[in-house]
């Protein structure tokens, strides 16, 4: 089983975003609702542990805090994300003998549901120094058709530095994996050598322009992964050998070039991704797990889109080898089969890519294609999409090899910025063990409000 270096990442914006009023906070976000009923995983169960009913909310805000034309800091916080609604504000499951005329009365039971408090997914300062645009703090980050790395509101702490020569804008950074330092001392086989402020860093340069036709984006990462960093103690347990094969530091290098124009009436995008191997001391049982760690492997994808005379289409590709290690365990945005988004989102598609046993990100040896229409009627729009994914290479211990899915989504404007939604998806999988299979789905409607 493969581990992805787990950053959290979000976006690096070629452009750095400009503000015309100084000493001004801006306030936005979101707020949505949804009602869903689903079927998540992908095993056989025992009924009513099969299936699931139940609504979910959760808020966004943004807060854009501005100082010039160039100097500003931002703020997302997301409030709830799965938590379910449920209870009422008659206190708990009681008897009250206090009732008028001393009657019992036996309330209903409210449950406070915490299980996603306030959280501050992204904070981070915008500015120029000296003609060089800086990013500093938790920050979006994308890279590469947000394939190498995607923005799904986690962040990367980190310092990033921007410089445009003509028509290229370079990008240099530094990301903080892993510090280490709530402690003191790392854990498990480390335990007692100490914090380490370059436990585990990123180090990554990124290029944005264009060449002819095509816009390109060219990113070279480099992973720095001392011996004391948690990601180095997760290499140690999950490589199954008797003799841990992450013994010292380990480091790997990614080379991505992305490219993207229009092909006649086609918009196209393609990205081929080079992962050269962690850097790690080989067990003594020569395990083809730990051989997958330290192997080359690469990652080929390809986006098309384009007009119909009724609508919109896109199309989607991709092939990843069997030994490669993406930089973080994204999802990929193929459709909403794959990533479904908002709040308790069912990635049903993804759940399948990682519960195949072979990996822990979905890009790592997997293979996609899809298909899909965007169409308006009436006041609707609607978008169904067909997806497939198969297993690259089957492994040992895999649990299943391919698996046919879609997703259906009808929305419509019921006020100004409020937004009705009824969505519906499956994923059928087809297993090397086929005696405890069954299908995955969700149905659900939600209200979706932006201010």
């Amino acid at each position: 089983m493969k581990k992805s270096l787990i950053l959290g990442l979000a976006a690096v914006a070629a452009a750095w975003t400009s503000y015309a009023d100084a000493g001004e906070v801006k306030l936005g976000g979101q707020y949505m609702g949804r009602w869903q009923m689903y079927d998540a995983n992908m095993i056989d169960e025992v009924a009513p542990s099969d299936r699931g009913e139940a609504y979910v909310h959760e808020l966004m805000l943004s807060t854009d805090m501005i100082a010039s034309e160039k100097s500003h800091a931002h703020m997302r916080v997301q409030v709830l994300d799965s938590a379910v609604i449920e209870g009422a504000d008659l206190g708990s499951v009681s008897s009250d003998t206090g009732a008028a005329g001393g009657v019992s009365n036996t309330q209903v039971s409210n449950v406070v549901n915490l299980a996603d408090p306030w959280e501050i997914r992204q904070m981070w300062l915008e500015t120029e120094a000296w003609g060089i645009g800086v990013k500093f703090g938790e920050m979006p980050i994308t890279l590469n058709d947000t394939i190498l790395v995607g923005d799904d509101l986690s962040s990367n702490g980190g310092l990033l530095l921007s410089k445009t020569f003509g028509n290229v804008t370079a990008v240099v950074g530094n990301i903080r994996i892993n510090e280490d330092m709530s402690t003191g001392a790392s854990s498990g086989n480390d335990a007692g050598k100490g914090a380490d402020s370059d436990d585990a860093n990123l180090w990554a340069m990124s290029l944005f322009g264009k060449a002819g036709l095509a816009d390109y984006n060219f990113t070279l990462a480099y992973a720095d992964l001392q011996e004391a960093s948690d990601f180095m103690e997760v290499l140690e347990t999950v490589c199954g050998a008797t003799t841990p094969c992450a013994t010292t530091d380990g480091s790997n290098i990614w080379a991505a070039l992305t490219l993207s124009g229009k092909l006649g009436y086609v918009n196209a995008v393609g990205t081929v991704i080079y992962e050269d191997g962690y850097d790690l001391s080989q067990d003594t049982t020569g395990s083809k797990i730990s051989n997958l760690w330290s192997s080359s492997g690469i990652l080929g994808a390809l986006r098309l889109n384009g007009s119909t005379g009724f609508g919109e289409w896109n199309a989607y590709g991709f092939v990843a080898s069997e030994d490669f290690n993406n930089i973080t365990n994204d999802n990929m945005v193929w459709s909403a089969t794959w990533d479904q988004g908002g709040p308790n989102g069912i990635d049903l598609m993804n759940n399948f890519a990682v519960g195949a046993g072979t990996n822990t990100s979905p890009s790592e040896n997997m293979t996609g294609i899809g298909v899909g229409l965007k169409v308006k009627a009436a006041g609707w729009t609607i978008n169904p999409m067909i997806d497939y994914a198969e297993v690259t290479e089957a492994q040992a211990g895999g649990t299943w090899d391919s698996a046919t899915g879609g997703s259906l989504l009808l929305s419509t404007d019921i006020q100004k910025d409020t937004t009705l939604s009824l969505e519906a998806a499956v994923v059928s999988p087809e297993g090397i063990n086929r005696t405890n299979e069954d299908n995955a789905f969700y149905a659900q409607a939600g209200i979706k409000m932006i201010f």
